[in-house]
């Protein structure tokens, strides 16, 4: 059994534990794997997660039948590291517990159709990231600060989706259209792969597609996107709520989907944009001490791996300096080395 085989074995008994199904046979096993002092340390952490279901208001809630209606949809049996990588491992358990949640609350929040007893919810808080198989067997991967959300009719007569945040989607032909609606414009799609990144909170949107074909509409305007095309929107005037459209040709589909494989990736990005994406990554808040900092602009990727890590990479690129203070992070210029760069 290679190491993928072993985590994977591993996380689905840690499942079977949580919802009290294990079996006698399996105990002994799980007994063993709960000797790695490295696994049986996130397991903890996991499980006191888990535990403190039981205190939130929802406690009613049957967790154990609840876990088992989720873990078909979120495919809980497949190793973390298909789609984690780095410090993201040590989430995968905890996102799902987070994400069962998601599916029960949903039931309290409204429908697109206006049946309040039939939306799903499916998030991925900031910090995690999660993979979700939906009823029409298409599959989602939800970025940090991301969710979905469709009615109990998905997959029957309609595959509409709500989303925010950026999700990459690899869609199963079907007769009946996937809807996306994102809060500046509408994607349909029959079958294909592609990657959206819709935050609220950014100053543009975009969709690149990476196989098939897909339509965005914007208002009165359409396009029909190919394969490594891109298309952006971008607010125009936030105070009145415009935003304008453009195409953009022979982009690197890659690089806007190697976050899903657990990279960190920018081109041509500011620093205040960058930081953005390092906000919902590690679930931190960054400031900038220097202003003038913000316009610095950066290319590259790099491993998700620790924030610490990450801040270092920045400051080996550029004269940057931070100071991290539990969930708050600092950032002020290098006055001494800021000379060395071409500013």
């Amino acid at each position: 059994m290679n190491d993928q085989q072993l985590d994977e074995r591993r996380w689905t008994l840690a499942t079977r534990v949580l919802s009290g199904k294990v079996t006698a046979t399996e105990q002994e096993e799980w007994a063993a794997h709960l000797r790695d002092d490295a696994f049986r340390l996130q397991f903890k952490t996991i499980q006191k997660n888990w535990d403190t279901l039981g205190q939130l208001p929802y406690a009613q809630i049957n967790t154990a039948a609840d876990w088992a209606i989720v873990s078909q949809r979120i495919r809980a049996r497949q190793s973390p590291q298909a789609f984690f990588t780095g410090t993201f491992l040590r989430y995968a358990a905890v996102l799902a517990i987070g994400l069962a949640v998601s599916f029960f609350l949903g039931s309290k929040l409204g429908s697109p159709d206006g049946d309040a007893s039939a939306l799903t919810v499916i998030e991925a808080p900031p910090g995690a990231r999660s993979s979700v198989t939906l009823p029409d067997s298409s599959r989602v991967w939800l970025n940090a600060k991301s969710r979905i959300s469709f009615n109990s009719r998905f997959g029957m007569d309609n595959r509409n989706i709500v989303m925010e945040g950026e999700a990459f989607f690899d869609v199963i032909k079907n007769d009946v259209p996937f809807q996306i609606e994102t809060p500046l414009y509408n994607i349909s799609v029959l079958g294909t792969a592609f990657n959206v990144k819709a935050y609220a909170d950014d100053s543009e949107s975009s969709t690149t597609l990476v196989r098939g074909s897909l339509k965005v509409t914007h208002g009165q305007e359409e396009l029909v996107l190919k394969p490594n095309e891109k298309v952006v929107v971008r607010r125009a005037a936030p105070q009145t709520g415009t935003s304008t459209l453009a195409l953009e040709k022979n982009v690197d589909a890659t690089a806007a989907t190697a976050w899903k494989e657990g990279w960190l990736s920018v081109q041509s990005e500011s620093l205040l944009e960058l930081a953005r994406k390092i906000e919902r990554l590690y679930d931190v808040k960054i400031s900038f001490q220097d202003k003038e900092l913000e316009s610095y602009r950066y290319s590259g990727r790099i491993r998700q791996f620790s924030l610490e890590q990450v801040l270092k990479a920045l400051t080996l690129t550029s004269p940057v300096e931070f100071t991290i203070q539990e969930k708050s992070v600092v950032l002020r210029e290098n006055k001494t080395d800021k000379s060395k760069y071409n500013l």
